[in-house]
Parts: C-alpha cells; sequence; structure tokens
C-alpha cells in the first residue's frame, strides 16, 4: 500500500463519471469540507491481496496517530491509483478502503470515504507546515499475512457467543463450551445423542485426534471410482466411470427433487468478473478461498458457489407476488483454493460439483413454509440416502433471530427427528439470520455437511431481487431462501462410502444402496458352456431396468462369487444347468448373506421394491466382465 497524506484547510470533491463497472453506487456527487481536515490518499496494491486487513489496521494506526498530533478530527479517505503501478483487483481495494474508514471510526474519528470507481475532480487547500505533508508504504510480511490466512480459515467461530443444544423433545439445554461433556442432555440413552456429543466437540474445536486416514480414500480407489490426478493440483479428481455413472444418479435425484419443489434448472458461467463490487461484497463475506483467472483482460474468479452469478441471474427477471416464491436450481461446477492441509480425499476439494437452490419470497409466511418443506425433503434424503440414523442438524445464526423465531424453530428441530446444536452469535458475519447443516458423523468421528437451507436476509435488496406487488411497484424480497441437497457430489460420495464403513465396523457387509450400485447383479456361470445362458439372463434383466453383468472370465465358481463381493454387488447368481432346466435362479444376497432360490420375475420384482422411487441409469461398463479394463491398481 502506497499512501499521500495532507494536512488541509478544506476539500472539496465531485465525481464526475463511473472510471469502472466496478464504481460504487453513489447517492450524492458532491462532498466538500471546510475547515481542519486529513485527506488521505491510498493506492492499494497487488502485493497487499495476501493480507487486505492487516494493511489496512496499519494505515488506521499511522493515521489516527498522526490526527491526533495535528489535533485533527476530520480524515477523508480518497481512492487513488496512480499512487502504484502495481494496483490490486478493485474488490481487493475496495475492501481495503472500507476496512480502513471503518478501523478510523471506531476510534472516534469523523470519516468520509470518497467514492470508489469514479473520476473525480478535487480542490485542496494544504495548510504548509512542517507536517502536513506525508508519504508511506505499508506491508504486511510473511507471518502476519500467515496468520491472516488462518484466520480467514478459520471463519467467524470466534464470534459465537451462545450455544444450545435440543433434544428429540424440543427441550433447550444450555452448552458451556469449556464444560460442554457435562451437560444433562448427554445423559440420555438413545444411540443419536453420543453423535450430538461428538458433532458438538468437533464444533467446539474438541474433537479428537485421530490419524486413521479416512476410509472412503480406501474405498473409492478399490471401487474405481474416483482417484488423485497427477496431472492437475491436489484436490482436482479424476472419475472412472462407475464414480461418473454413481455422480449422475446423485444428480438424477437432485434433479427431480428441485422439480418437485417447483424450482425451474438454470446455467451460469464458470467465472465471475472481479470488477463487480456487489458480487464482489457477496464473496467477501466467505472465508473460502478464491481462484483467481488471468485471461488478459482483468482478474477474474472461478465461482466458489452458484450465488454470485445465480443472483445477477434472478435480479433480472420480472415475477409478481402471484408467481412467488420464484425457485431456481442449479447444477454448479465450483472452485474454492483451499489451504494445502485442508484437502483430504473427497472430504474437502477444491473443485466440486453443487446441486444449489434459490427462492426468492415476497413476505415471511411464504418464506416460513418453504424453508419447512426444504427441511422436510433433506430429511428424508439423509434418512434413505446417505446416512440412516447416523445425523445430526447443526445450525448457525444470530441471537435475536433465534429468540424471536425459538418455537418454530423448535419445531423444525421436532419434525427432523435428530437432536440439534445452535450457535448463535450477537451479529450477522454473512448474508443468513440463520441457517442450518444437516450433519454426517463418519467411521473416524468427524462430521461430514452433506445438505443445508440458508435465510438470506440480505440479497434481495443488495442484488435488487424482488416481486411486483399488487400496487405495481417492485419491492426486494425480505427472504432468499439458499439450499443444496448435496452440499457437493464428492462430499456426498465420501458420506456415503464413510457410512459404509461405519456398516463393516459394525459387521454388516459393506455395499450401496441397491440404486446406487453400479451392477445390481452379478451373472456368474459355473462353465464358459452356461456363458450364452447367462447373457441371456442378464439381458432379461438389463430389459427390465435391472442393472445385470457376466462374469465370463476363466475362473472358478468360487472366485466369481468373491469378485463380486468385493465390488459389493447386492445380488450373485450362479447360473449352470440346474436353473437352465428348473428356470429358477439360485440367488446369492449381499444384505442378507444369504442363498435363496427364487424365479426371475420374483427377483425383479424385490430389486424393483427396493428401488421404488429413485432414478435409474443403465449399466455404465460392458456387459461383459472379460471386457473390461483395470482403471486402478
Amino acid at each position: 500500500m502506497k499512501t499521500l497524506g495532507i494536512h488541509t484547510n478544506y476539500i472539496r470533491i465531485t465525481a464526475t463519471e463511473p472510471a469502472m463497472k466496478a464504481a460504487e453506487d453513489i447517492s450524492e456527487k458532491s462532498y466538500s469540507h471546510e475547515g481542519d481536515c486529513v485527506v488521505v490518499y491510498m493506492g492499494v496494491e497487488k502485493d497487499d491481496e495476501a493480507a487486505p486487513e492487516t494493511v489496512a489496521r496499519k494505515v488506521a494506526e499511522d493515521t489516527i496517530k498522526r490526527a491526533q498530533t495535528l489535533k485533527a478530527n476530520k480524515i477523508v479517505v480518497y481512492p487513488y491509483v496512480h499512487l502504484t503501478q502495481n494496483p490490486s483487483s478493485p474488490r481487493t481495494a475496495l475492501a481495503v478502503l472500507k476496512k480502513t474508514a471503518e478501523l478510523l471510526e471506531q476510534s472516534g474519528l469523523d470519516v468520509f470515504r470518497a467514492p470508489f470507481g469514479w473520476y473525480k475532480g478535487f480542490e485542496i487547500s494544504a495548510k504548509g507546515h512542517p507536517l502536513s505533508e506525508w508519504s508511506g508504504v505499508f506491508t504486511a510480511d510473511e507471518q502476519e499475512a500467515e496468520a491472516e490466512e488462518k484466520k480467514e480459515a478459520k471463519g467467524p467461530r470466534e464470534k459465537f457467543t451462545r450455544y444450545v443444544a435440543v433434544d428429540l423433545e424440543g427441550v433447550i439445554y444450555e452448552i458451556d463450551p469449556k464444560e460442554f461433556e457435562k451437560c444433562p442432555i448427554f445423559k440420555k440413552k438413545e444411540p443419536v445423542y453420543k453423535l450430538l456429543k461428538r458433532f458438538i466437540g468437533n464444533e467446539l474445536g474438541k474433537g479428537m485426534d485421530t490419524e486413521r486416514a479416512p476410509k472412503h480414500i480406501e474405498f473409492m480407489q478399490r471401487q474405481e471410482l474416483v482417484d488423485y490426478c497427477d496431472v492437475s493440483e491436489k484436490g482436482h479428481y479424476k472419475w472412472f466411470p462407475k464414480g461418473l455413472f454413481i455422480q449422475k444418479l446423485i444428480l438424477d435425484y437432485a434433479g427431480r427433487l428441485a422439480r418437485e419443489w417447483g424450482a425451474m434448472e438454470i446455467k451460469n458461467p464458470l467465472i465471475i468478473r472481479g470488477d463487480n463490487n456487489i458480487v464482489g461484497e457477496l464473496m467477501g463475506e466467505f472465508h473460502e478461498r478464491d481462484y483467481k483467472v488471468d485471461g488478459g483482460r482483468g482478474i477474474c474468479y472461478l465461482r466458489y458457489a452458484s450465488d454470485p452469478l445465480g443472483f445477477p441471474f434472478m435480479q433480472n427477471v420480472r415475477f409478481s407476488y402471484k408467481q412467488s416464491p420464484l425457485k431456481v436450481y442449479e447444477e454448479a461446477t465450483c472452485f474454492r483454493n483451499e489451504q494445502e492441509g485442508e484437502v483430504s480425499g473427497l472430504k474437502r476439494v477444491r473443485n466440486f460439483m453443487m446441486t444449489d437452490m434459490h427462492a426468492a419470497c415476497s413476505n415471511l409466511d411464504e418464506a416460513r413454509n418453504e424453508y419447512e418443506a426444504l427441511c422436510r425433503k433433506f430429511r428424508d434424503l439423509m434418512n434413505d440416502i446417505i446416512a440412516r440414523e447416523r445425523w445430526v442438524l447443526g445450525w448457525e445464526g444470530t441471537t435475536a433471530f433465534f429468540e424471536e423465531n425459538t418455537e418454530w424453530l423448535l419445531n423444525i428441530c421436532a419434525d427432523m427427528k435428530v437432536p440439534s446444536f445452535f450457535k448463535l452469535m450477537p451479529e450477522m458475519s454473512h448474508y443468513y439470520a440463520i441457517k442450518n447443516e444437516f450433519q454426517s458423523i463418519t467411521e473416524d468421528e468427524s462430521n461430514i455437511q452433506v445438505s443445508t437451507v440458508q435465510w438470506d436476509v440480505k440479497d434481495g435488496e443488495r442484488f435488487n431481487i424482488g416481486f411486483i406487488d399488487d400496487d405495481g411497484k417492485k419491492y426486494p424480497s425480505p427472504v432468499i431462501l439458499h439450499a443444496s441437497s448435496f452440499g457437493s457430489i464428492e462430499r456426498t460420495l465420501c458420506t456415503i462410502l464413510e457410512n459404509i464403513a461405519l456398516d463393516i465396523r459394525e459387521g454388516k457387509p459393506g455395499m450401496f444402496p441397491v440404486w446406487l450400485a453400479p451392477a445390481q447383479v452379478r451373472v456368474a456361470p459355473v462353465k464358459d458352456e452356461f456363458i450364452e445362458f447367462a447373457d441371456e439372463i442378464a439381458d432379461r434383466l438389463n430389459a427390465a431396468n435391472v442393472r445385470a453383468d457376466v462374469d465370463d472370465r476363466p475362473d472358478t465358481v468360487g472366485k466369481k462369487i468373491r469378485n463380486g463381493e468385493r465390488e459389493w454387488i447386492p445380488y450373485i447368481l450362479v447360473v449352470g444347468a440346474k436353473e437352465k432346466e428348473s428356470g429358477m435362479l439360485t440367488v446369492r444376497t449381499r444384505a442378507e448373506r444369504k442363498e435363496i432360490e427364487m424365479s426371475f420375475d420374483d427377483l425383479v420384482a424385490r430389486i424393483r421394491e427396493e428401488t421404488a422411487g429413485m432414478p435409474f441409469r443403465p449399466l455404465p461398463l460392458p456387459a461383459r466382465v472379460s471386457k473390461r479394463p483395470i482403471f486402478f491398481g
């Protein structure tokens, strides 16, 4: 940061026209102060992007000292890019200017911040005494930049001042973060309270240290689903046919859920221009890292979620109170430049697919109804697909919202039929007044967020997203609901695999839900002469929308069965002369670990019952196993 300071008799500023698309919205174009004043011209530099808050603090501290020496109470913060040959992005510059002005105001000074992104004319009268002019250079050293990075990654945990647990009956328990284990809620016998205790410990930074590698990494490789990519950077993965097949089935489910909710599917670009202040303000409320892209036309960012481009989309949609809420859905490819040490398997990645849903509402009752509906949908998703009984509900929000809406929030908690944990803060740190997170507890006793529903009270006005009321006027939506059925497909697959690991630890067979299994039936002929018969059975099953393949390799029956079990195939059919003559099938069921004799129609009926209501896709690999390459290992 480079600065130029002047102790003045007066300053007069007139904004003439926007100098860039990132120009701030201003209501008054002229400003003047007649009298004693300190003007600080500031050129924010590219290097300041590593620690913008630290640089702003240093400029503010220096300015406060000079104002005290000069006995001046009026400060003008003036953006002046001409002080540097290496300017920062507009987004960083505006953030530093705002932070500097905020810190000066907090010290009791009267501050005016000249408009950013405008061509301006100014008149100034310097006092001309020995201390009336000065320049400065302010930087952050490596340690300061690293400390700010860690603080940013940590997020707003330190802002929480109240912690509340809610049991299955809707009773509130205050949580002391220093001695949370002593809370009476943990004396309850139901197993889910052990999960709640683990989750609260994790959220308070008192989780168990474990050196075990997450089980899902082993499974994603052994099952040939996903793997690291040597020619990309850490946190970006390559998907094998079976993994991509599972990803697409999950997206099929998410898309259908969104359509049933009433959302229209949209698609927005991946790149966000760096000179849009409104989007920059929204991005600044997140603690994730940005991926920067420079195509020679200015700095841009790869989107971290669908919001920064989804909201400008909604901004331009005209809808009335009769068409409210406006619901949209997007399968959004997103990027977050997470810290190296935090990237772990599929749990924390740098490139992911998010299923994002938004609803711009015209009134609070409408917003409450939609919030409840989304919570119920995600409850069923967690129970039926992800984690069954192995999840709890986490909440974050303001103390005021919790106290004003306690009865409503407790009713939602009771409807979820799992205990909840609220972390509350005095003031909003993001755009939401309250949000919940559907948290699965994993094999290593960490937790993974799958779904979320958020109550946004800022972005309707910020982005001018609104509805036409019955008086013909446009009003900003008082609430925009953010929801993600699957916070990311990567994290969802991670959660499913971690729950399979828990099943195995409890003595159950590891397997995908039948609707999600890449092959639902493996047909194993006892001899080569029965391969064609096995093909016929597999063809009939595939025609009936049951995914079936044939192990036609020259192995023993025992080895074919073991191979099918290693691939977690739900049903294995051993076929030979007996089955060909009788028409009955010998079926090995993985879930029950039994061998059952049943007819073809009975097998199809059973699988259809187990997959009822779930999306279907055909087999992702050649039907004959001998035709498949080895993708991993």
